[in-house]
């Protein structure tokens, strides 16, 4: 994992060493807007990442919460 303190491009490579598991859960439309769920389980267990994305902040160039 040290060899990755300083990553100046993602490649496929990388991401297959350093992600375990990716979760895109069902959409949600409950609110009116579309929105989906996605989980980033990291190898090493260093970390965890969650994200909405919602397609009205997709179109208006905002990044995720």
């Amino acid at each position: 994992m040290r060899r990755y303190e300083h990553i100046t491009e993602l490649t496929p490579e990388i991401m297959h060493e350093l992600i375990d598991n990716i979760e895109v859960h069902a959409p949600d439309k409950s609110s009116g807007h579309r929105q989906q769920k996605v989980d980033i389980y990291f190898r090493f267990k260093v970390a965890t990442a969650s994200a909405v994305i919602s397609r009205k902040d997709f179109k208006n160039g905002k990044q995720a919460a």
